[in-house]
């Protein structure tokens, strides 16, 4: 089986998300970033080593701007169908 490439994967992904299932696709990949939120989260609560907790920290940040990114995707373009 031949592995799915990064660019197709986001294309499929923007598709998704500005198809008329957007909204049940966006909860989908929002539940999947916030499991991965609370994992961290008890990563960091069960202690870390500093170089591991920074890593952490940034993951973090990065999953938290994610979350952001995938709401805001969805809002604006479902403004823009209606336009």
């Amino acid at each position: 089986m031949e592995a799915v490439s990064e660019p197709v994967m986001l294309m499929e992904l923007e598709r998704e998300l500005a198809g008329p299932d957007r909204e049940v696709a966006l909860a989908r990949h929002d539940a999947v970033l916030s499991r991965l939120d609370r994992r961290i989260a008890d990563a960091m609560k069960s202690g870390l080593p500093p170089d591991e907790y920074s890593k952490a920290e940034e993951l973090k940040e990065a999953n938290v701007l994610a979350r952001k990114i995938l709401r805001l995707t969805v809002r604006v373009d479902g403004e823009a169908r209606k336009a």
